[in-house]
């Protein structure tokens, strides 16, 4: 699994967004709307 970094600050705001309190679960949601938004085609193949 790659390693996603980001600062402190934004941990902090990531975590508390989290509703289930998975913030692993949460980046790799935002990953893959970042994704889909950026590049549709890529989750047709």
């Amino acid at each position: 699994m790659p390693e996603i970094t980001v600062s402190e600050e934004l941990y902090r705001q990531i975590e508390t967004e989290c509703s289930d309190g998975d913030v692993d679960k949460t980046l790799w949601k935002m990953v893959g709307s970042y994704r889909r938004e950026n590049n549709p085609e890529a989750d047709t193949t």
